[in-house]
């Protein structure tokens, strides 16, 4: 992979936060069984910002992305998704936001090999039943930032794994949630389709001002972020701005030396 550009747009005040940990606690079981996935982390995390999250393996990246998108509870401590309070919500509640709020990239694709591009794309509106309409304009800027216009009859099987991703980045985007998390979403790709889809989310945050946090292992997709935080033993260790592959690789050799 190669250096991202990072030209960015114009500038102006500071974004208000996406969103916001506050003394985030988890732990798994009880008693002498009890493991600390998180320690009182608190981080804020910017709209219109690409950050990355890395760690060394069990530093609780995984957990802190599940506890920010409201896929998993918190011990204790609070979440604040687009300023709504996730602690506060039941079931029903709580999967309505993750479903017109928060969008998912996974290292599976998870799209359903009998639809087309374009229908794996509008799914989460299809799934919504009727709440939240299609904006055409918003559906054509999201594939053409994507490069899909010619891809969007085809089905799963007829794309590379590189455009399988991006139909996957397209999905969820579609909403305009305030947020996409996106779990190792180059881990299936070889290194150019992670670029490419690395370029995307990228051009999703300058372009059309989406907001992602990423979690990875990998110091070149890392370098595509605004910002890296990196854990340790459940605890954010350093939060670094403007990151470089040999500024990554660094950091990680400091971690799990």
């Amino acid at each position: 992979m190669t250096a991202p550009d990072r030209t960015e747009g114009p500038g102006g005040p500071p974004a208000r936060a996406a969103v916001t940990a506050r003394d985030l606690v988890k732990v798994y079981g009880t008693g002498d069984a009890a493991v600390t996935a998180l320690n009182g982390v608190s981080l804020d995390f910017a709209s219109g910002t690409f950050t990355a999250i890395m760690g060394p393996s069990g530093s609780g990246k995984s957990t802190l992305m599940h506890c920010l998108a409201g896929l998993d509870t918190v011990t204790s401590g609070s979440v604040l998704l687009g300023g709504t309070e996730l602690a506060g919500l039941g079931d029903t509640r709580l999967t309505l936001l993750r479903r017109e709020r928060v969008g998912f990239v996974f290292q599976a694709f998870n799209l359903l090999p009998t639809l087309t591009a374009a229908q794996n794309i509008t799914l989460p509106l299809d799934i919504a039943g009727g709440r939240r309409a299609l904006d055409p304009a918003w559906r054509d800027r999201v594939v053409d930032t994507l490069g899909l216009r010619d891809r969007l009859r085809h089905r799963p099987s007829q794309l590379s794994g590189g455009q399988q991703q991006r139909v996957a980045c397209a999905r969820a985007l579609i909403t305009r949630p305030d947020v996409v998390f996106a779990d190792e979403p180059t881990g299936n790709l070889d290194s150019r389709s992670g670029a490419e889809v690395l370029s995307f989310l990228r051009m999703s945050v300058h372009e059309l001002g989406q907001t992602v946090v990423m979690v990875t292992h990998d110091a070149a997709a890392a370098s595509y972020a605004d910002r890296v935080v990196f854990l340790r033993d459940g605890e954010p260790v350093e939060d670094m701005p403007e990151p470089t592959v040999e500024r990554v690789l660094e950091a990680l050799k400091t971690l799990e030396g």
